[in-house]
């Protein structure tokens, strides 16, 4: 049969025939490629400690150069002096103690919270503070009796507030650190 002897298509029939790719490309974009199983992990970076400014705060040096100021989340220590004014029972001790901890050099996790707050009024990263070996840095202050548990005022409670708090109640029932020696370690300004 030759050309001249088919039918001419009809309207309809060329209706179906290029709606056909058409309603092939709409279910293939329309199919979920994959269904994330797992939750994102929360935030975590390497840094390398550049230098401890007092019990609580660090800056650190990202992977690409960056120099970062850090708040440990979920601990307060007494504030040293500065800005002519004097400091608290406890503040050097606790600067003391974390630059024990962190000498300059030691690489460290730096990890977000899920609750908390990315940075605090000061525009410092607020983050957890982990060693290598997973040693956390903000439980350690706590336990030797240099820090208490904290929450910022404008985020939800830290993941880590209840561990934190209850190691605050062990070292100052324990008389730890500088619950020896400060009778109001708690307050700070």
């Amino acid at each position: 049969m030759d050309t001249a002897d088919r039918p001419a298509p009809t309207r309809s029939s060329l209706a179906h025939v290029l709606a056909l790719p058409i309603l092939v490309l709409t279910a293939a974009a329309c199919t979920p490629l994959a269904t994330p199983t797992a939750t994102p992990s929360p935030r975590e970076e390497v840094a390398t400690v550049d230098y401890v400014i007092d019990g609580d705060t660090i800056d650190v040096i990202t992977p690409t150069g960056e120099t970062q100021r850090v708040r440990l989340l979920g601990i307060n220590t007494p504030e040293v002096s500065h800005d002519d004014e004097p400091g608290q029972c406890g503040g050097e001790a606790a600067t003391e103690q974390l630059r024990a901890l962190l000498p300059e050099g030691t690489s460290v996790h730096l990890q977000a919270d899920t609750a908390a707050d990315d940075q605090d009024r000061y525009g410092r990263l607020l983050r957890y503070v982990e060693l290598e070996n997973g040693a956390d840095i903000g439980h350690e202050l706590i336990s030797a009796g240099y820090a208490h548990a904290w929450a910022p005022a404008s985020a939800p409670d830290p993941d880590r507030l209840d561990a934190y708090q209850d190691a605050t109640d062990e070292a100052e029932a324990a008389n730890t650190g500088s619950w020896a020696t400060c009778p109001n370690l708690d307050p700070s300004r």
